[in-house]
Parts: C-alpha cells; sequence; structure tokens
C-alpha cells in the first residue's frame, strides 16, 4: 500500500501517527510523511529560516529511524490557509504518492493550521479522481481510504 501521512507542521505526522507510519513501512509498505508549512515559528525562543530548517531535518530523521519518506513545503507556520493552491499542492502529493490512505488532522483541532490543514486535505480528497484538475498529474482511480 501507498500511506500519507500530512501534518500542518514538521513533528505533526510524527507525533500523531509516527507508530503506525513505522509499522506499515517494516512491513513494507510506502509511507510519506507530510508537512505543509516549514515550522518556522513553533518555538518559544527560536524563529525563522534556523527553526524551519532545524525541524526539517528533524522530521527526515524520524522518517529515517521510521523508514519512510518524508517531504516538507516551504509554508510559513501559522499561515495555512486551505486556498486552491495548497489544495492543487496536496492533490498533486496523494497523486504522485499514489496514496490508497491518507491520514491527517481532526477538523476540529485547537490550531489553526492544523483545522486547515484537515480542510485543505477533505477538499482535495475528491479532486483527486477528477482527471481535469491538476491535469499536470495523473489522477487516481480510486479515492484513498
Amino acid at each position: 500500500m501507498n500511506i500519507v501521512c500530512i501534518g500542518a507542521h514538521p513533528d505533526d505526522a510524527e507525533y500523531f501517527a509516527g507508530g503506525i507510519m513505522t509499522l506499515f513501512a517494516r512491513n513494507g509498505h510506502n509511507v510519506l510523511a507530510v508537512s505543509l508549512s516549514n515550522g518556522d515559528i513553533g518555538h518559544h525562543a527560536m524563529g525563522g529560516g534556523m527553526l524551519a530548517q532545524r525541524r526539517m531535518e528533524e522530521s527526515r530523521a524520524a522518517a529515517q529511524i521510521g523508514g519512510y519518506e518524508s517531504l516538507t513545503l516551504d509554508n510559513h507556520d501559522g499561515e495555512l490557509f486551505p486556498d486552491l493552491n495548497l489544495r492543487k499542492s496536496v492533490v498533486r502529493i496523494i497523486r504522485n504518492h499514489e496514496a490508497n490512505i491518507v491520514f491527517t488532522h481532526r477538523p476540529n483541532d485547537y490550531h489553526p493550521d492544523h483545522r486547515y490543514t484537515s480542510q485543505v486535505v477533505q477538499d482535495a480528497a475528491f479532486m483527486v479522481t477528477v482527471p481535469q484538475f491538476c491535469p499536470d498529474t495523473k489522477a487516481l482511480q480510486n479515492n484513498p481510504l
């Protein structure tokens, strides 16, 4: 199977699904952890590019330990919004990975980036099967779980 776990920030996918991603990866499945933002403000003292780099490296290290892949998009932390551009990015990620299963945040989360990530994944869920939406990537035949 191909599994995509989409979080708002570096460490979200690892925190809420690290165990299951590792379990699936170690059983031979293709797993991708995605961070829709770079996490550049999510620390009490550090911020900016140095923090974004640190958090991306931490996500990559977790992925290496767990045996799965990691992808971090360069959107600013705290500024995610479920607009058309982000939806297209998510559709392309799901299609390129040929996902059978997609995990993400719950829709009523306390953090707006988490809520908007949930919404954009839900909005992309149907569109992954529509060939004329993002025609630069091959549409999936079936919606992932």
